[in-house]
């Protein structure tokens, strides 16, 4: 007896749809454990143990990498407990953050509390490039007068007053232009402090 090809091909096609059926719900679990992972570390009890929400986060992206929303509430929360550590302690918080926030940006590039976060742990040692950082973002995202009023306080504590000055301009009339203009006139204080160098 010849084989059906229509048959042989109704079997293939099933067992190929069969197949996907246990890979989406392989998928959807994994997916579905991190998502809840990620709520319990956002909204749960264990919001505010710093290290355990770094660890759900690690645990989460191991088994579903995509989801950037918890990469940047990991370094957002790493960063802003830093000083409640000291030592040793404080400088794996900086870590987290800084890796988390490469790894959430990787995933998404658009991510604007990340573009933030990264120019942030920039500035204590490279305040130049942390506004050369958020400079490059406001370039995509132009018309928000809060992303100039940061690009302000980070070109005036990199000592960059000309650019802070025209920065300023696109925060005028603004709910954020005092404090830029304020973080402006503390920044011109603290350098004309500074002793001039010697020769």
């Amino acid at each position: 007896m010849k084989p059906d090809p229509a048959k042989t091909w109704q079997t293939c096609g099933g067992a190929f749809l069969v197949a996907i059926g246990i890979f989406g719900c392989f998928y959807s679990a994994r997916a579905s454990r991190a998502h809840l992972l990620y709520q319990d570390a956002k909204y749960g009890v264990r919001r505010e143990d710093v290290p355990a929400v770094l660890r759900a986060c690690e645990t989460a992206h191991r088994i579903y990498p995509h989801n950037y929303n918890f990469c940047a509430w990991a370094a957002e929360q790493a960063y802003h407990s830093r000083n409640t550590v000291h030592g040793e302690a404080r400088a794996r918080r900086l870590r987290a953050a800084e890796s988390w926030c490469d790894v959430g940006l990787a995933l998404n590039p658009f991510k604007s509390q990340l573009h933030l976060l990264k120019a942030r742990l920039l500035e204590p040692l490279h305040p130049r490039a942390a506004a050369a950082h958020w400079a490059r973002y406001v370039e995509w995202h132009f018309w928000e007068p809060y992303n100039h009023a940061v690009l302000v306080d980070l070109y005036a504590s990199a000592g960059d007053f000309d650019h802070a000055a025209e920065s300023l301009d696109w925060v005028r009339g603004s709910e954020h232009y005092e404090w830029a203009l304020g973080r402006v006139q503390d920044a011109w204080k603290q350098e004309r402090r500074r002793p001039a160098p010697t020769r």
